[in-house]
């Protein structure tokens, strides 16, 4: 009998050294995941997260040494608008004090730069909601796919009723149009404005 509770309480301390040992691995590996890059040029990018960063304060994803002086998001037909100060630090209007993967962003760099942000392994989609008239927004992606990977446009906004999309290249400095028909596709890491005819939901 003694031996076989000494068994047990050594296949037991085992298992709980496993356990603790692979739930380290697993965080290790969440927070040794690559960071998300999108290319900035300078002058004005209209961007998009494909999921949540990590840390979403606005200091964290830009960075102290970031060369991005404004930004600026459009929700619920209020604009808000996030400024950097001489010290670094950011003066903010409205709710602009993060930075989500659920709306898209104006964003003026003085200079070519890069914003490199580590996203959130939860890669759930949240209910975006949508209002009649323009809308901001985010191209979000379960894959985290890099900037400039396509989808088809016709498919990511079935839940809502649109009738164009436009979005900055600023890259080649000009406009780009999405119409809701077959073979139109919009890109990870780009924003864009979507003009919706009544109020909706993009939702999980």
């Amino acid at each position: 009998m003694t031996r076989r509770i000494l068994v047990t309480l050594t296949l037991l301390a085992l298992t709980g050294a496993l356990s603790a040992g692979l739930l380290h691995a697993q965080g290790s590996a969440e927070e040794e995941r690559p960071p998300y890059r999108i290319d900035l040029y300078p002058g004005w990018n209209l961007i998009s997260f494909p999921g949540d960063p990590v840390d979403t304060a606005i200091e964290s994803v830009m960075g102290s040494d970031s060369q991005v002086d404004i930004i600026l998001a459009y929700q619920d037909q209020q604009w808000g608008a996030a400024v950097r100060k001489t010290d670094g630090g950011w003066r903010t209007t409205s709710d602009l004090t993060t930075m989500s993967g659920s709306r898209g962003y104006w964003v003026h760099a003085l200079a070519k730069d890069a914003i490199e942000v580590t996203l959130s392994p939860n890669t759930a989609r949240p209910s975006i909601q949508t209002t009649g008239g323009w809308n901001l927004m985010s191209i979000w992606d379960a894959d985290q796919r890099p900037p400039g990977t396509e989808v088809d446009a016709v498919e990511y906004l079935r839940e809502i009723t649109w009738r164009a999309a436009y979005t900055f290249d600023a890259a080649a400095d000009l406009w780009v149009k999405r119409l809701p028909q077959p073979g139109e596709t919009l890109e990870t890491g780009r924003g864009y404005w979507v003009w919706v005819v009544v109020p909706g939901c993009i939702c999980p």
